[in-house]
C-alpha cells in the first residue's frame, strides 16, 4: 500500500552549500598566500636581482611580476621602491603602477568568483552595515582604504572583491589611491640607487606624511563608521518619559441611558 505521506528533508546546513565551499577556498587561499609570504619574506635584494633593467623585456617583466607579487600579498611599498631601483622614478612609478593595479585587478576578480555569492547571503548586522557603507561611498570608500597604512593592501584587493562596490569603480579607486605611496616609494628607491642624500631626505619626509595623513585618516573614518557598528550601551538607563497622559473621554449622561428605558 502506497503512502501519501512523505518525510519531509531536512534543512541544508549552511555550511555545505557551494558558496560556503567557494567561500572557504577564498580564505584557505588567502591564508596560504600569508604564511608563505611570511616564510620566504622576499626583501629588496631578491627583487632587484630578479631581473635587469638593460633586459629587453625588462618593463614587460616587471609589469606582469608587480601583478603576480600583488596577487601573492607582497607588499606595494616594496614593489615600488624596487621599482625606484631598478627602472629611475619615472619608469618606477609607471610600471609598478601598472603591475600594481593589475595585480589587485586579478585578486578582486578571485575575491568576488569565490566570495561574493557568500557575502551576499549570510553577511549580517554591523558587518553587513559596514559593507553597505563601502559600497555607498564607492570610489571615495576605495581610495581612502588604499591610503590608510592600516589596511592590507593585499588583502583588501580580495575582500573588496566580495563586495558590492564595482570593478571599475574599484580600479579607478586603486590608481587614485595608491598613486602617491607609489611615488613616494619609486622616489626613495632612485634616490638610493643614486646616493642622492637630498633625494632621500625629501622621500622620507613624503613617507612619513603619507603615514601621519593615514593616521588622521583612520581616526576620522572610525569617528564617522556606520552607528549600526558603533558599541551600544544597555546598560544605560533610558530617560523617564515627562509628556502628560491624556485622560480617556467619559461618556456622557445620555450614554447611559439605553434606549426604550424611561428615565426614573
Amino acid at each position: 500500500m502506497r503512502s501519501d505521506q512523505t518525510t519531509p528533508k531536512a534543512p541544508r546546513q549552511w555550511w555545505r552549500s557551494g558558496a560556503a565551499v567557494r567561500f572557504g577556498l577564498l580564505a584557505l587561499l588567502v591564508a596560504t598566500l600569508s604564511v608563505v609570504m611570511l616564510i620566504i619574506h622576499p626583501d629588496k635584494s631578491s627583487l632587484t636581482h630578479a631581473v635587469g633593467p638593460n633586459h629587453p623585456f625588462a618593463p614587460a617583466i616587471a609589469v606582469f611580476g608587480a601583478a603576480l607579487l600583488t596577487t601573492a600579498l607582497v607588499p606595494r611599498t616594496l614593489l615600488a621602491g624596487v621599482g625606484g631601483v631598478l627602472f629611475g622614478f619615472a619608469g618606477g612609478v609607471l610600471y609598478i603602477m601598472a603591475g600594481v593595479t593589475l595585480g589587485a585587478l586579478i585578486a578582486y576578480t578571485i575575491g568576488h568568483l569565490l566570495g561574493r555569492d557568500f557575502m551576499a547571503r549570510h553577511l549580517s548586522g554591523r558587518f553587513l552595515a559596514i559593507e553597505q557603507a563601502v559600497a555607498n561611498r564607492g570610489i571615495i570608500a576605495v581610495i581612502i582604504s588604499r591610503m590608510i597604512p592600516f589596511v592590507p593592501f593585499c588583502v583588501a584587493n580580495y575582500v573588496f572583491g566580495t563586495t558590492r562596490v564595482r570593478g571599475t569603480t574599484f580600479i579607478a579607486g586603486t590608481m587614485l589611491g595608491a598613486l602617491p605611496a607609489t611615488i613616494a616609494y619609486a622616489a626613495l628607491g632612485s634616490a638610493t640607487a643614486r646616493g642622492d642624500t637630498l633625494g632621500m631626505s625629501l622621500a622620507g619626509a613624503m613617507i612619513a606624511t603619507l603615514g601621519i595623513g593615514g593616521s588622521i585618516g583612520t581616526y576620522l573614518v572610525w569617528r564617522r563608521r556606520p552607528a549600526s557598528s558603533r558599541p551600544s550601551h544597555p546598560c544605560r538607563p533610558h530617560p523617564p518619559d515627562l509628556r502628560p497622559v491624556p485622560f480617556p473621554d467619559l461618556p456622557g449622561p445620555a450614554a447611559l441611558v439605553r434606549p426604550g428605558a424611561g428615565v426614573v
